[in-house]
């Protein structure tokens, strides 16, 4: 679940970044598709107070032969913005039977009805902020005529952060990067929480195998017992379903499934003959003792259960509570199978271990009476499968 939880959390910042990428690209992409802006000014205004002004005085005139009037224009489009401009253009009409003759600092191009457009040439094109572009031309006319009506057109040269996808770029980048940074420090956390979880799980499993190693030294034909028991219960816990946490805890309940033997003496511990009816009650106390023993021990969940119930009978017919079906906790249920188990295939003082062909058919046929059935299923196939 927490891999599936950190595939998801990488998943959101990748689309996170590939949001972040296309916003800075469509921010570059408004940057340079800026359209036009055009002005329409008139001579009988202040046509140099505009955001994008203009100024056309006529510096010096005189009469040449044939009656002509020269009129010397020296221009200026103005930029009063805060942002530069650039492509400048102006157009206006020509006064009848007029002609430009010299020219400076700029191309133009004469359009229909006599109109003329004057564009930025070299240098001259672009126009700084609260700057000008200055041309100029002398005019050829039979009359002293003004030109009254312009039309200016510019390009707005913004910056990124003119545009408001700029700044929500911006907010998301900041977010993505501090979930970013959130995430690897989780990450980190979290690897160090597993290192610590790993060797804290060591130490645990060290110091109850060590408990564990003076509980089997009590009786020299059982040596292992208790950590065979709990790697058989882990096994069929983990056909089961459980998760890798519960295993680990399972595991520790079932190494000290027998601690109340800690508390039986070693004649009747260690009895090679049939244990007399008081003997044998004196053995099942073991279960109560060692429940006794784990009452403070509540770091692992259920491990009293392990202890008290693991002999407990499916039908009803076991010990201490004589409680029967699925009224006897599941890892007690677990730890009887894999402690039948173990005592089956185990060399005791009285008998020789049994053989694989008679462990199954006692597991078998105890299915439902002494045993969970699902857990003497799993019990059968790990036998057959050579898993155990």
């Amino acid at each position: 679940m927490a891999k599936r939880l950190l595939d998801r959390i990488y998943i959101i910042h990748l689309l996170m970044l590939i949001l972040i990428i296309a916003g800075f690209l469509f921010v570059r992409y408004q940057v340079h598709h800026v359209e036009p802006v055009v002005y329409r000014l008139n001579a009988s205004q202040d046509m140099s107070k505009q955001d994008i002004g203009f100024e056309i005085p006529i510096s010096k005139g005189w009469l040449e032969k044939f009656g002509l009037r020269a009129n010397q224009y020296d221009a200026a489009v103005i930029n009063n913005t805060k942002y530069p401009m650039v492509d400048w253009s102006v157009e206006f009409t020509l006064p009848a039977d007029s002609e430009i003759s010299d020219y400076w600092s700029f191309d133009y191009e004469i359009l229909a009805d006599n109109r003329i457009r004057i564009t930025g040439k070299d240098f001259n094109n672009d126009i700084l902020a609260n700057d000008r572009a200055t041309f100029g031309f002398i005019l050829f006319s039979p009359l002293t005529t003004d030109i009254e009506e312009f039309t200016v057109q510019v390009k707005p040269v913004y910056p990124a952060t003119h545009f408001a996808m700029f700044y929500v770029t911006c907010i998301l980048t900041m977010i993505w990067l501090i979930s970013l940074i959130s995430t690897i420090s989780i990450r980190v956390m979290s690897v160090y929480y597993k290192r610590r979880r790993e060797m804290d799980r060591q130490i645990i499993i060290q110091s109850i195998k060590t408990f564990t190693n003076f509980i089997d030294a009590k009786d020299p034909y059982t040596n292992g017992h208790s950590s065979r028991v709990a790697q058989y219960t882990k096994q069929i816990a983990s056909h089961m379903g459980f998760n890798e946490e519960e295993l680990d805890n399972i595991y520790y309940i079932a190494l000290l499934h027998d601690v109340g033997k800690m508390s039986i003496p070693d004649n009747i511990l260690n009895k090679p003959a049939k244990l007399s009816p008081e003997e044998r009650k004196v053995i099942e106390t073991h279960t109560t003792h060692g429940a006794e023993m784990l009452k403070d021990f509540s770091a692992i969940p259920d491990i009293i259960a392990g202890a008290l119930y693991h002999h407990e009978r499916y039908d009803g017919g076991g010990y201490p509570q004589h409680l029967k079906g699925e009224s006897i906790p599941l890892i007690a249920r677990i730890i009887c199978v894999a402690d039948s188990y173990d005592a089956m295939s185990s060399f005791r003082c009285y008998r020789d271990a049994l053989s694989k062909e008679e462990i199954l058919s006692e597991l078998d046929a105890c299915a439902g009476k002494q045993f969970d059935p699902e857990a003497a299923a799993i019990m059968i196939d790990l036998i057959l499968n050579n898993e155990v």
